[in-house]
């Protein structure tokens, strides 16, 4: 039986990230089925409900210490783990749980992560130290790449793999049922949007999805990944919308929302994971990108991407209306582009089950 602890953003409710999660159990399971998780989470009796694993309160460092003393891998990930955008001190304790668990002399590995943007110079050289220490990274796109080529990272093996969430399948429970069926019938777009720091774009992007709705006949549904952060907003633009827009309250889980995105003809997102789900499943999108992690996925599987420090809100209006106009080519095309993405994903499990073997 092999050990492994997981690090990671885990028992906030973000969907986004317990996606991760939930790909990265599944596929580590599948190729090691006597593979013993424990995880580090904020909420340790919800990831251990959810997942089925073992969970450590991430915020006591006797529990942590005693984790990574017996573990056989230490593996963070996956992913913008080590990053400053969100909060300066978030990188430093992902960094400092690397260290640890190298301090230890236990093996340590990177996970399917978005690497940066670190804008710090003294966070930027521990996170270069520290993982030109691990046994092997994985990655989840070319940016990141490109990142720790310029960090000088260069002694542990280095692949490009994808995100773990592309490994999940659609749940279509009676939960999952009971919610479709409040949307009624006829053509639905979606929106996956959380806060940002200017409002104005709020009214404009409402203006736009009320244009589509009444020219496509569609009704606009409105997702929160983490509805602690994102249901005012999807709330509020709902409101802006008026009576073609619905909110989605959940709780769902990461298979739960996947099968829900999936009943969508186009996706106008923010959340990364959101944007995931859509391609996965061959819902056109439009992304609205405040991280570079926004613009690197759209780019890779070819769809359009605005940039929210310099909106163009009639550029936004006619992005949409424009994907709205050819859904069944950019369905076939977007399926095309996700494939080897998909492919991708099922690389970094396989590697660390090597380091196990």
């Amino acid at each position: 039986m092999s050990r492994v602890v997981i690090s990671g953003y885990y028992g906030f409710d973000n969907l986004g990230d317990e996606a991760v999660l939930a790909g990265t159990i599944e596929a580590l399971r599948c190729l090691r089925p006597d593979i013993e998780i424990a995880v580090l989470s904020a909420n340790p009796e919800a990831t251990a409900r959810a997942h089925g694993v073992r969970a450590i309160p991430r915020d006591r460092p006797a529990d942590l210490l005693h984790a990574l003393r017996h573990c056989d891998l230490c593996l963070s990930g996956g992913g913008s783990l080590f990053q400053d955008v969100t909060s300066w001190r978030s990188p430093w304790y992902y960094l400092g749980v690397l260290a640890l668990a190298q301090r230890l002399g236990r093996p340590t590995a990177v996970y399917a992560q978005g690497i940066g943007p670190l804008r710090g110079r003294v966070v930027r050289r521990t996170a270069a130290r520290l993982l030109d220490a691990v046994q092997i990274i994985t990655l989840r796109d070319q940016a990141s790449l490109a990142v720790l080529d310029r960090w000088g990272v260069r002694r542990p093996p280095i692949a490009l793999a994808a995100d773990p969430a592309l490994l999940l399948r659609p749940e279509w429970s009676p939960r999952v049922m009971a919610e479709r069926s409040r949307w009624g019938g006829g053509r639905c777009f979606g929106l996956a949007l959380r806060s940002w720091a200017d409002d104005r774009w709020l009214e404009a992007l409402a203006g736009a999805a009320r244009a589509a709705s009444h020219r496509f006949d569609a009704r606009w549904i409105c997702l929160s990944m983490h509805p602690s952060d994102d249901l005012t907003t999807a709330t509020r633009v709902a409101a802006e919308i008026g009576a073609a827009a619905t909110v989605v309250r959940g709780p769902f889980t990461p298979c739960e929302m996947l099968a829900l995105t999936g009943d969508l003809a186009l996706l106008v997102g923010m959340r990364l994971h959101a944007l995931i789900f859509a391609a996965l499943l061959g819902v056109p999108l439009v992304a609205l990108a405040y991280d570079p992690k926004i613009t690197a996925f759209a780019r890779e599987v070819g769809e359009p991407c605005l940039d929210l420090d310099a909106p163009d809100f009639l550029r936004l209006g006619q992005t949409i209306a424009s994907a709205a106009e050819s859904l069944p080519e950019r369905r076939a095309r977007l399926l095309a582009a996700v494939a080897p993405i998909k492919a991708r994903a099922a690389l970094a499990p396989r590697l660390v089950a090597n380091l196990l073997s």
